[in-house]
């Protein structure tokens, strides 16, 4: 299997323009992958829920750090009767099901399962009662709508397929930078690792809600990156192993989008400060005429996504 994606390597000019944000997600795909978000280190537990299966037990962690809206692995594979078993990396997150229609609203398809909102260290089992999709997300105000949403069993399509995540990667990224920054940022790290490249290619995305398949697509990006940095966390199949975290601690990646996000956020609540600086300068203007050019508001005020970004490829820089 191959990445099906646009080249976001070095020197790649599919961004299609020459601005800022251009700029950024052309350094990240050349410098990025050396820069990590923190680290998951597996500990004594601080309590825990649920029953266990007779089959394989299967490791997903919740939030492997403050302020990382994801579970690792996004999405997992396994048989009636094995054990999901979620360990909790950071406080106040849940796991609960949903659907793959609505993925941030909770199941009443039995069997329902709910976790409750728990902190660092807490262990919740689910044991699997077949193979169909089932997804889950983190019932916390605002995460799951951040992304935080998983899937037992994930449908797949047929290989090449126009509605499989590798399909329609491209056409997403060339439509959302910030996702086009996270693919260069993870086809960097995952450069020497072709089973972790390509991990998520052939999930199916036709039925899932159209909002959420940048989030769902960040999400794969996500799980490839922390493949990519910690290779013996992935097998051959491409199924993870996150047994070496009792013992080693897990890198994690920067979260690029999440940053991006709430630098963007806090860019429109300045949006009226800024509007009203702007007219300011138009009235001061008009009633005393200047020889001196003043700047526009857009240049005045600093955008704080632009910090983001520059912190970002200064970070990744200096990691090399």
């Amino acid at each position: 299997m191959s990445y099906q994606t646009s080249n976001y390597g070095s020197g790649s000019s599919n961004w299609g323009g020459s601005g800022y944000q251009d700029c950024v997600n052309q350094c990240i795909a050349s410098y990025g992958g050396m820069s990590g978000g923190g680290s998951y280190q597996a500990t004594a537990t601080s309590g825990s829920y649920g029953s266990s299966g007779n089959g394989a037990t299967h490791t997903v962690i919740v939030a492997p750090t403050k302020g990382v809206f994801r579970f690792m692995p996004f999405a997992t594979n396994a048989s009636v009767g094995d054990t999901i078993e979620f360990h909790w990396g950071a406080d106040n997150h849940t796991v609960t099901k949903s659907s793959e229609l609505l993925p941030c609203n909770k199941s009443a398809e039995a069997p329902v399962f709910a976790s409750g909102e728990q902190n660092e260290n807490f262990v919740f089992r689910q044991v699997v009662n077949d193979t169909n999709p089932t997804f889950y997300y983190c019932g916390t105000p605002t995460h799951c709508e951040k992304g935080m949403f998983g899937v037992i069993n994930p449908q797949m399509a047929t290989p090449g397929s126009p509605t499989s995540l590798g399909g329609m990667m491209s056409s997403m990224a060339a439509n959302d930078s910030d996702l086009s920054a996270y693919a260069a940022y993870s086809q960097n790290v995952t450069a020497n690792n072709d089973v972790a490249a390509a991990w998520g290619t052939n999930f199916e995305m036709a039925n899932m809600p159209e909002w959420s398949r940048s989030l769902m697509a960040t999400n794969v990006l996500f799980t490839r990156a922390t493949f990519g940095m910690n290779p013996d966390t992935i097998n051959a199949d491409g199924s993870s192993n996150l047994a070496s975290v009792a013992t080693t601690p897990l890198m994690i990646p920067m979260d690029i989008s999440g940053a991006l996000n709430a630098a963007a956020a806090s860019t429109a609540a300045s949006t009226p400060v800024a509007n009203a600086a702007a007219a300011a300068a138009t009235t001061s203007a008009s009633a005393a005429p200047s020889t001196t050019a003043k700047p526009s508001s857009a240049m005045a005020l600093a955008s704080p996504k632009m910090l983001v970004g520059v912190v970002v490829v200064l970070a990744t820089i200096f990691a090399l």
